[in-house]
């Protein structure tokens, strides 16, 4: 499969009081529809979530990068929320203390070297704390935008 379908409505503002479960249910519905993933898709983010936990804490606004295996993903694609408060999702690290996220990065790859690829560039994204503090406010088509811009800086679409 080649590249990585970004659309603007893969982009959501999501409510406040959302669970970590009707977050990442959120975030895959598009996908879902758009046949990208198969039917079941959040269900089996879900469960590595539970398992494989994705927060970051990284610098404020800390971010969390669920993502399952390539079986139940027919075509790559990323999804992104962004919440107007954090939500505790549990630490990529293992420590107990979980992380207040406030940006999702909904990864659905097929191949393993996709995931390298897209883990690499999102790591350089969540790293520069000034446009990761942007992209709060940013209006979705600017995050399309530039997101995209980023994708093709890479290679990815």
């Amino acid at each position: 499969m080649q590249g990585i379908q970004f659309q603007e409505n893969y982009i959501q503002r999501l409510p406040a009081g959302l669970s970590v479960e009707q977050i990442i249910r959120q975030l895959a519905q598009p996908l879902v529809a758009a046949e990208l993933v198969v039917p079941d898709f959040a269900d089996h983010v879900l469960k590595r979530e539970a398992t494989y936990p994705t927060g970051l804490p990284t610098e404020p606004p800390c971010v969390a990068i669920p993502h399952t295996d390539h079986k139940h993903v027919r075509h790559n694609a990323i999804a992104v929320g962004i919440l107007p408060e954090p939500v505790e999702f549990a630490d990529m690290g293992g420590d107990p203390d979980p992380v207040p996220v406030r940006v999702i990065f909904l990864l659905a790859l097929s191949e393993s070297n996709k995931q390298l690829n897209a883990l690499g560039w999102i790591m350089e994204m969540i790293q520069d704390t000034p446009f990761m503090r942007a992209l709060l406010t940013m209006e979705t088509t600017e995050i399309h935008t530039v997101i995209l811009n980023k994708m093709k800086e890479r290679g990815e679409i």
